[in-house]
């Protein structure tokens, strides 16, 4: 209470002031640099390089489709993320053609809407491989829309990324992806105000022989509540862990083509008898008829078998491990 003025210490201060006998800063202090106007209304950017949980989602979801659309379509796929970006979504929608293949979505029990995008070629080069193609197509993309069959394989395809996306987003979050409708034209696509930010992640697609886009736009009003959990650092045990991507090298290694190969004998000969080698002489091996073979994968002998016959081909029949 020491530190706290009476009311005689107030006026004699005061009246100091007035009288100029007490010091006082008349001066405004200058503000270095120039000022410039705020925007209230803007939402500030999430930013994805603070959300290193939508990175590991992508590459889950890449996992996935990469697994699930060759299927489907009748040829390889090759699922990569091109670039990720914070955009408002005015900007993103004047960036699309038209026609483009807009398919939204809700992330249930996200509120809100999100946007899947397909590029208009990459929509041909699905009809084009679904059809016996290469995944290429020289159809004239500009004035014109889809057709009916063209739009009735777009939805199977939508039906397949949610499925997978849904999948993706299940370490961070269990979400229903709903699938609500289609549009062809940017501008009725309204997801968004023009002004809110959205993250629009780009994936390629390698089908065949075409290179294709494929876009996801998450409004931040629609994943701000779970951003905390988009912050979090996933470590890579966790995705590593994932029965269905173990399952997926599993399968790609049993797909492999592998150098099988057996032994029936060795001999050594002179550079003589090689050179006087002619049809109809024969080799002795010292292999006696019963005498196992080697059977090696690759350069490693790996087993023990039998040469016999079996549907008037050769054969050989495994008798035993190295």
């Amino acid at each position: 209470m020491a530190n706290i003025l009476s009311q005689e210490e107030v006026d004699s201060l005061l009246g100091g002031i007035d009288e100029g006998s007490v010091e006082t800063e008349s001066d405004v202090p200058e503000i270095d640099g120039a000022i410039g106007l705020y925007d209230f209304g803007k939402k500030s950017s999430p930013g994805h390089l603070s959300l290193p949980g939508l990175g590991m989602i992508n590459e889950r979801f890449i996992n996935f489709l990469n697994e699930s659309l060759p299927g489907t379509i009748g040829l390889s796929t090759d699922v990569s993320v091109d670039e990720i970006d914070s955009i408002k979504f005015g900007d993103f929608c004047r960036s699309l053609p038209v026609p483009t293949s807009l398919n939204i979505f809700k992330m249930e029990p996200l509120k809100g809407f999100a946007l899947l995008v397909f590029e208009g070629w990459l929509v041909f080069a699905f009809v084009d491989a679904m059809f016996g193609g290469k995944g290429v197509s020289h159809v004239k993309l500009e004035g014109r829309g889809f057709t009916a069959i063209e739009q009735k394989i777009v939805s199977r395809i939508v039906d397949i990324v949610l499925v997978d996306l849904q999948k993706a987003w299940a370490e961070i979050k269990d979400l229903k992806m709903v699938y609500t409708r289609s549009e062809m034209d940017p501008q009725f696509a309204g997801i968004a105000k023009p002004t809110d930010m959205i993250i629009a992640t780009k994936f390629a697609l390698n089908i065949g022989n075409f290179t294709g886009g494929m876009t996801i736009c998450l409004p931040y009003d629609v994943i701000e509540p779970i951003g905390e959990k988009l912050k979090e650092n996933y470590r890579s045990e966790k995705f590593e862990a994932d029965p269905v991507w173990k399952q997926h090298i599993k399968k790609k290694i049993q797909e492999l083509d592998i150098n099988l190969k057996c032994t029936l004998g060795r001999i050594k000969i002179t550079g003589r008898e090689f050179l006087e080698m002619k049809v109809d002489d024969v080799l002795l091996t010292g292999q006696k008829v019963d005498d196992p073979i080697v059977v090696s994968v690759g350069d490693l002998n790996k087993f023990k078998g039998h040469v016999g016959s079996m549907n008037n081909k050769k054969a050989i029949r495994i008798a035993d491990k190295i």
